[in-house]
């Protein structure tokens, strides 16, 4: 916010250093990619469906990288067990990382990805490029979140949510 990155500061409960951002919308991440692309230089942009796939999966077929089921201490969903809270993801890097080093795939903010949403993946780029359609008002999330079930936070869930609309379980990795 101080730097310009974005417009506002996200409403985010019991937030501090470690609290990964939230409360987000898709637009938002939008504006913040464009902003640190133009700070540093460097291009950047959300990752594709298909990469944030392969990145969460980290070279495993199952539902998670860590197997087919979810016990406490293995990802921040509303019924994963342990020190869950309703009102806010917990902090970054709570849970062991996958194989790939990376941390909080399952679970935590459900994360904006640059597709937009249609309902399956018929006609989906063979080369894992973004899908996108003029005027896409319906955005593709990836990950579940602090506030979805274990059944929504599986490598293979997707979700949706209205591109411009903030929502307190949203961000971006």
């Amino acid at each position: 916010v101080g730097g310009g990155g974005c417009s506002f500061t996200p409403r985010m409960a019991n937030a501090d250093d470690r609290t990964p951002v939230h409360n987000l919308s898709w637009d938002d991440a939008q504006q913040y990619i464009l902003w640190v692309s133009r700070s540093t230089g460097a291009k950047y942009r959300l990752p594709t469906e298909a990469e944030w796939e392969y990145a969460a999966r980290a070279h495993t077929s199952t539902r998670y990288w860590w197997g087919d089921t979810v016990g406490p201490m293995q990802a921040n969903c509303s019924n994963c067990g342990g020190n869950q809270d309703a009102r806010t993801p917990l902090p970054v890097g709570s849970f062991k990382p996958n194989p790939f080093g990376l941390h909080d795939v399952h679970g935590g903010v459900a994360q904006w990805v640059a597709d937009c949403w249609l309902p399956n993946y018929q006609g989906a780029p063979a080369d894992a490029s973004a899908r996108d359609l003029k005027n896409c008002q319906k955005r593709v999330l990836r990950g579940g979140s602090f506030r979805t079930d274990r059944e929504a936070i599986g490598a293979s869930a997707r979700g949706n949510y209205d591109a411009s609309v903030r929502y307190i379980a949203h961000g971006f990795r």
